[in-house]
Protein backbone atom coordinates (compact mmCIF):
# COMPACT_ATOMS: atom_id res chain seq x y z
CA UNK A 1 0.00 0.00 0.00
CA UNK A 2 1.22 3.15 -0.68
CA UNK A 3 1.37 6.61 1.77
CA UNK A 4 0.69 9.98 0.84
CA UNK A 5 0.66 13.35 2.34
CA UNK A 6 -0.84 16.11 1.14
CA UNK A 7 -0.12 19.86 0.75
CA UNK A 8 -3.53 22.58 1.38
CA UNK A 9 -4.07 22.99 -2.20
CA UNK A 10 -4.74 19.51 -3.11
CA UNK A 11 -6.89 19.14 -0.44
CA UNK A 12 -8.61 21.78 -1.57
CA UNK A 13 -8.56 21.23 -4.89
CA UNK A 14 -9.99 17.66 -4.41
CA UNK A 15 -12.55 19.21 -2.22
CA UNK A 16 -13.49 21.44 -4.68
CA UNK A 17 -13.71 18.82 -7.55
CA UNK A 18 -15.94 16.33 -5.44
CA UNK A 19 -13.09 13.83 -5.53
CA UNK A 20 -12.10 13.03 -1.36
CA UNK A 21 -14.50 9.80 -1.17
CA UNK A 22 -12.95 8.54 -4.93
CA UNK A 23 -9.30 9.03 -3.89
CA UNK A 24 -9.96 7.46 -0.41
CA UNK A 25 -11.53 4.35 -2.28
CA UNK A 26 -7.82 3.98 -3.93
CA UNK A 27 -6.70 2.79 -0.56
CA UNK A 28 -3.80 5.20 0.00
CA UNK A 29 -3.32 5.64 3.47
CA UNK A 30 -3.21 9.47 3.65
CA UNK A 31 -1.84 11.82 5.86
CA UNK A 32 -1.53 15.67 6.49
CA UNK A 33 -0.73 18.05 9.05
CA UNK A 34 -2.76 19.46 11.49
CA UNK A 35 -1.04 22.84 10.36
CA UNK A 36 -2.27 22.18 6.85
CA UNK A 37 -5.81 21.78 8.22
CA UNK A 38 -5.57 25.19 9.25
CA UNK A 39 -5.68 26.39 6.02
CA UNK A 40 -8.68 24.88 5.10
CA UNK A 41 -10.81 28.44 5.49
CA UNK A 42 -13.86 28.13 3.40
CA UNK A 43 -16.73 26.60 4.74
CA UNK A 44 -17.63 24.29 2.03
CA UNK A 45 -13.96 23.18 1.75
CA UNK A 46 -14.22 22.37 5.44
CA UNK A 47 -17.18 19.98 4.95
CA UNK A 48 -15.89 18.32 2.07
CA UNK A 49 -12.48 17.57 4.14
CA UNK A 50 -13.70 17.02 7.66
CA UNK A 51 -15.59 13.75 7.69
CA UNK A 52 -12.93 12.00 6.57
CA UNK A 53 -10.66 13.62 9.21
CA UNK A 54 -13.49 12.37 11.87
CA UNK A 55 -13.17 8.45 9.89
CA UNK A 56 -9.32 8.56 10.38
CA UNK A 57 -9.09 8.04 6.31
CA UNK A 58 -7.13 11.62 6.75
CA UNK A 59 -4.46 11.63 9.54
CA UNK A 60 -3.56 15.09 10.73
CA UNK A 61 -0.54 14.72 12.14
CA UNK A 62 1.34 17.15 15.05
CA UNK A 63 4.80 18.03 15.01
CA UNK A 64 6.42 17.48 18.01
CA UNK A 65 9.13 20.95 19.09
CA UNK A 66 11.71 18.88 18.31
CA UNK A 67 10.43 18.06 14.93
CA UNK A 68 9.54 21.78 14.06
CA UNK A 69 13.10 22.71 15.06
CA UNK A 70 14.60 19.71 12.96
CA UNK A 71 12.13 20.87 10.19
CA UNK A 72 13.11 24.47 10.62
CA UNK A 73 16.82 24.00 10.66
CA UNK A 74 16.31 21.63 7.13
CA UNK A 75 14.24 23.98 5.21
CA UNK A 76 14.91 27.74 6.57
CA UNK A 77 16.28 28.21 2.99
CA UNK A 78 13.22 26.88 1.44
CA UNK A 79 10.79 29.95 0.98
CA UNK A 80 7.34 28.17 1.71
CA UNK A 81 5.36 28.74 4.78
CA UNK A 82 5.67 26.28 8.07
CA UNK A 83 2.31 24.39 6.90
CA UNK A 84 4.26 23.49 3.33
CA UNK A 85 7.75 22.76 5.11
CA UNK A 86 5.46 20.82 7.51
CA UNK A 87 4.26 18.44 4.55
CA UNK A 88 7.64 18.41 3.23
CA UNK A 89 9.01 16.87 6.61
CA UNK A 90 6.34 14.57 7.13
CA UNK A 91 6.47 13.26 3.73
CA UNK A 92 10.34 12.54 4.39
CA UNK A 93 9.77 11.19 7.67
CA UNK A 94 7.13 8.79 6.59
CA UNK A 95 8.56 7.91 2.35
CA UNK A 96 5.57 8.61 1.68
CA UNK A 97 4.47 10.13 -2.03
CA UNK A 98 4.48 14.29 -1.34
CA UNK A 99 1.37 15.02 -2.96
CA UNK A 100 1.74 18.99 -3.62
CA UNK A 101 0.33 21.66 -6.03
CA UNK A 102 3.38 24.05 -5.05
CA UNK A 103 6.07 24.15 -7.51
CA UNK A 104 9.08 25.08 -4.90
CA UNK A 105 7.75 22.36 -2.41
CA UNK A 106 7.74 19.79 -5.76
CA UNK A 107 11.26 20.95 -6.71
CA UNK A 108 12.68 20.41 -2.86
CA UNK A 109 10.76 17.23 -2.67
CA UNK A 110 12.56 15.89 -5.72
CA UNK A 111 16.14 17.13 -4.42
CA UNK A 112 15.32 15.08 -1.42
CA UNK A 113 14.42 12.20 -3.41
CA UNK A 114 10.93 11.71 -2.85
CA UNK A 115 8.18 10.88 -5.60
CA UNK A 116 6.00 14.06 -5.88
CA UNK A 117 2.56 14.05 -7.74
CA UNK A 118 -0.07 16.70 -7.91
CA UNK A 119 -3.88 16.59 -9.04
CA UNK A 120 -3.59 15.60 -12.09
CA UNK A 121 -1.64 12.41 -11.24
CA UNK A 122 -4.64 11.69 -8.68
CA UNK A 123 -7.18 12.51 -11.48
CA UNK A 124 -5.22 9.63 -13.52
CA UNK A 125 -5.02 7.19 -10.68
CA UNK A 126 -8.85 7.68 -10.33
CA UNK A 127 -9.71 6.93 -14.13
CA UNK A 128 -6.77 3.98 -14.08
CA UNK A 129 -8.17 2.16 -11.08
CA UNK A 130 -11.79 2.73 -12.39
CA UNK A 131 -13.09 5.23 -9.44
CA UNK A 132 -14.22 7.70 -12.06
CA UNK A 133 -14.99 7.28 -15.79
CA UNK A 134 -12.94 9.86 -18.13
CA UNK A 135 -16.29 11.90 -19.00
CA UNK A 136 -16.56 12.37 -15.12
CA UNK A 137 -12.98 13.07 -14.74
CA UNK A 138 -12.82 16.10 -17.27
CA UNK A 139 -16.01 17.40 -15.83
CA UNK A 140 -14.16 17.28 -12.67
CA UNK A 141 -11.06 18.86 -13.68
CA UNK A 142 -13.43 21.64 -14.95
CA UNK A 143 -15.12 21.82 -11.99
CA UNK A 144 -11.39 22.38 -10.20
CA UNK A 145 -10.19 24.45 -12.47
CA UNK A 146 -13.39 26.65 -12.32
CA UNK A 147 -12.76 27.12 -8.93
CA UNK A 148 -9.19 28.99 -9.30
CA UNK A 149 -6.76 25.70 -9.71
CA UNK A 150 -3.31 26.68 -10.88
CA UNK A 151 -2.80 23.61 -12.81
CA UNK A 152 -0.24 23.38 -16.37
CA UNK A 153 -2.62 24.30 -19.02
CA UNK A 154 -0.86 21.87 -21.61
CA UNK A 155 -1.51 18.82 -18.76
CA UNK A 156 -4.71 19.69 -18.68
CA UNK A 157 -5.62 19.80 -22.54
CA UNK A 158 -4.14 16.47 -23.11
CA UNK A 159 -6.33 15.15 -20.33
CA UNK A 160 -9.64 16.84 -21.91
CA UNK A 161 -8.36 15.24 -25.50
CA UNK A 162 -8.28 11.83 -23.71
CA UNK A 163 -11.29 11.81 -21.51
CA UNK A 164 -13.84 13.69 -23.92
Amino acid sequence: MKVAVKDACVLIDLANGGLLEAWFKLGVETYTTDLVLRQIKDEKQWVAVEPFVKEGLLKAETLSGDEVLEMREVFNHLPVGIEDQSVLFLAMKLHAILLTGDRRLRIEGLHKSLEVRGVLWVLDELVAKKQLGPKLAAEKLKDILAEGAFLPEDECKKRFSAWT
